[in-house]
């Protein structure tokens, strides 16, 4: 009996292992690695950037994913809620896990976050306002920004948010503004600076405030504007003969330009344009290092991450993140 049991033991610890084993081998240990955000299958994927591995559609996120946000090991996800509720996602990244949804307003087509001293900022586009969370996720304020805000980011205690201008009801964009707020006892302070049209982002760059203006898709095409924080003057612009939908600064002051329907560009000394490459659907832009990650979206066929040398404009090892997903937003989370 004695030998049978332990016989038994042996087996049970082995049958352990080797599930264990199993287990590893299809949740890795994942610690470099690419989030990446699809807008179309409304999921999560990774990227281990190690061991050159996509795992696919590991988290579902909400209704039409558009922003994300990386604070630590939490990810936050802005889901603008096309036929569904607009809401934040709340992710554990190193677990690979949906901790929570947060709902926000219905009808309020959330479209970006920012994240300073304690509060998370959302700009609700079709509310005309910035909404402020606590750390919670529980409302505590709210103010309004022009007509149809979406890039959003924080800077040395202030709120930037690009103001595209855009018409809902005819589809057309009338003037651009960063507005720069400022929380104060009696609400909220709000200065603001003209800028092109169809403001879509805002950076902060080498201690400037980089606005990123696409264009109204009908001829006017876009610019990057290069803006003073302290004084809020334009101290340069750059304009450019495609419409320009994200974009990154890299230490020689080159620039690397997403067109969702043209490709990547590079501009150098403030002037000299490059096609990077032509290619439908490039949308977002983070750097690593020196080197810039573009997303590029394609709603029926393989969608793909391109890494770009901004030195030598080479394009390589390019990432299949899958068919059909409309991948958007991506960052970079390591443990």
């Amino acid at each position: 009996m004695l030998k049978k049991t332990v016989t038994l033991i042996i087996v049970v610890v082995l049958f352990s292992l080797i599930a264990c084993r199993k287990a590893e081998e299809y949740v890795p240990e994942l610690k470099n690695y690419l989030v990446i955000v699809n807008t179309l299958s409304e999921t999560v994927s990774f990227y281990d950037l190690d061991k050159d591995t996509l795992y696919e559609d590991v988290i579902t996120t909400g209704r039409t994913p558009n922003d994300l946000l990386i604070l630590g090991t939490t990810g936050i996800i802005v889901n603008s809620g096309f036929q569904g509720i607009p809401a934040l996602d709340v992710i554990d990244l190193s677990q690979m896990k949906l901790l929570s949804r947060k709902p926000l307003p219905t009808g309020s087509n959330p479209y970006s976050i920012a994240y300073m001293n304690g509060n998370f900022y959302v700009t609700l586009a079709a509310n005309n306002m910035v909404y402020v969370l606590n750390q919670n996720f529980l409302p505590v304020d709210s103010f309004t920004v022009g007509k149809w805000p979406e890039g959003i980011t924080a800077f040395n205690g202030k709120i930037l948010v690009a103001s595209t201008g855009f018409n809902i009801q005819d589809y057309t964009y009338g003037d651009g503004y960063l507005y720069v707020v400022t929380k104060t006892k009696a609400g909220f302070s709000k200065d603001s600076v003209k800028v092109g049209k169809n403001p879509q982002v805002v950076k902060i760059r080498d201690n400037k405030i980089w606005v990123c203006c696409t264009g109204d898709y009908a001829g006017n095409t876009g610019a990057l504007y290069i803006i003073n924080p302290s004084t809020l003057a334009i101290e340069d612009s750059i304009k450019v003969n495609f419409y320009p939908s994200d974009f990154e600064v890299f230490s020689n002051g080159t620039v690397l330009c997403t067109d969702f329907m043209n490709g990547i560009f590079r501009i150098r000394n403030n002037s000299l344009i490059d096609t990077v490459m032509i290619v439908y659907g490039a949308s977002r832009i983070i750097k690593d290092g020196n080197t810039g990650l573009v997303s590029v979206f394609n709603a029926s066929d393989s969608n793909y991450i391109f890494f770009v040398d901004p030195d030598s404009n080479i394009v390589y090892d390019p990432i299949n993140a899958g068919l059909a997903k409309g991948v958007g937003p991506i960052g970079i989370f390591r443990e």
